[in-house]
């Protein structure tokens, strides 16, 4: 997934997994170090002064290890637990 803030020269990219099983580090990895930069290539001056945020979202959730790399790459992690959560308190208060 792909979010644009043209405004304020922003990227929100992330990846949807709806497997049966928790999401491993490798995840966290593949999107900056190879998805990024092909996302990037398109932009006005391949992306250089754009603020790049990940996001990762996952039915089952993850591995410590994919918990710890994501704290240390500074991305965003959201289970359907989570999710499902956050939405019914939205809607529970709107």
């Amino acid at each position: 997934m792909v979010a644009i803030n043209w405004a304020e020269r922003a990227i929100l990219l992330g990846e949807c997994k709806w497997g049966a099983d928790t999401v491993d580090r490798a995840v966290i990895r593949e999107l900056p170090e190879s998805k990024t930069p092909k996302v990037l290539k398109d932009f006005p001056e391949k992306g250089a002064g754009w603020k790049i945020h990940h996001a990762f979202f996952a039915r089952t959730g993850f591995t410590e290890a994919t918990q710890a790399e994501a704290n240390s790459a500074g991305a965003l992690l959201v289970d359907l637990a989570t999710l499902d959560a956050d939405l019914r308190q939205i809607l529970m208060n709107p």
